[in-house]
């Protein structure tokens, strides 16, 4: 067995995937097939591509939809549902400046409003035998908060199920991965989570597990003289007031551990109080560099 890497860019940020099986050609043939399909979601969902579903959407605010989308969109209310609300798709970072992608963001200077908005997604209309999605008068939906790992995982578990040969996958989306089988050697898959403050690696192990990392030392910029970052609290106009600035979380489903993730930076450690009770693991790191984790 040998462990085929191939790397890319795509939905603002690097990916890679792994296949571990014996033919070459068929791992080279099943990364295509993904990757195409990580480019395919870019164009649906991304928020800084003009004709895609998502912004068509967001502009229109009244639209028949596709049924990927209508899946989608079911999630993220799952996820507003489980989170009591704390995880919102409607919350629009772009408000604080984050309006087209980090790349060209980064070290400049940005002025946007934090007037109070409608982020009520209980008046979302999501029509799902008419296969139609109303929004109310100022509300946009933005997937990104947990559409990498929920990408992750769905495209993972179709690698691995794509031929009897394939004994293990790792689909890696800026730092939202999931993992299905194990190794070249037979062992299950090995990662690091990062301390940024002690730069010492904490080593996690996954089978069939996705792994979201968030944090808010990394996507900053300047706004009205203020660094800011990409996590908003659920008021949806600014940085939550916490001492957690990196965030980890394991757990089956790769948009239930990337929502937590964030979730965590927004609320801090009680955040763990409404996580799932489906054997969710954590690694908080505070600004002092201290760990707070449940890893077993």
């Amino acid at each position: 067995m040998k462990e085929y890497e191939f790397t890319g860019k795509a939905m603002g940020t690097d990916y890679a995937l792994s296949i571990v099986c014996s033919d070459e050609d068929l791992a080279v043939r099943i990364s295509e097939e993904s990757i195409h399909e990580i480019e395919a979601y870019e164009k649906q969902f991304s928020r800084f591509l003009t004709d895609s579903e998502l912004s068509r959407l967001n502009n229109t605010k009244n639209m028949l939809v596709s049924e990927e989308f209508i899946k989608v969109t079911k999630k993220a209310r799952e996820l507003y549902i489980l989170t009591k609300g704390i995880f919102n798709p409607l919350v629009q970072i772009g408000r604080m400046g984050y309006d087209k992608d980090f790349s060209t963001l980064k070290g400049s200077t940005r002025e946007e409003s934090t007037n109070t908005y409608n982020i009520d997604f209980e008046t979302t209309t999501l029509d799902e035998k008419a296969m139609k999605i109303i929004l109310k008068e100022g509300q946009k939906l933005d997937f990104g908060g947990f559409l990498k790992g929920y990408l992750a995982e769905k495209i993972c578990k179709k690698m691995m199920h794509s031929s009897p040969l394939v004994v293990g996958a790792i689909v890696n989306i800026g730092g939202d991965l999931h993992t299905q089988g194990v190794d070249a050697e037979g062992e299950f898959f090995t990662f690091d989570i990062y301390n940024p403050i002690t730069e010492e690696e904490i080593p996690v192990t996954l089978h069939n597990q996705s792994l979201a990392t968030s944090g808010t030392y990394k996507r900053v910029w300047a706004r009205s003289d203020t660094q800011v970052h990409h996590i908003l609290d659920s008021s949806g106009i600014r940085n939550p007031d916490t001492d957690i600035i990196s965030s980890s979380v394991i757990n089956t489903d790769g948009g239930t551990a990337e929502a937590y993730a964030k979730v965590f930076l927004s609320l801090g450690e009680k955040a763990h109080e409404i996580l799932p009770e489906n054997n969710t693991l954590f690694v908080l790191i505070k600004k002092d560099g201290s760990v707070i984790q449940n890893l077993q």
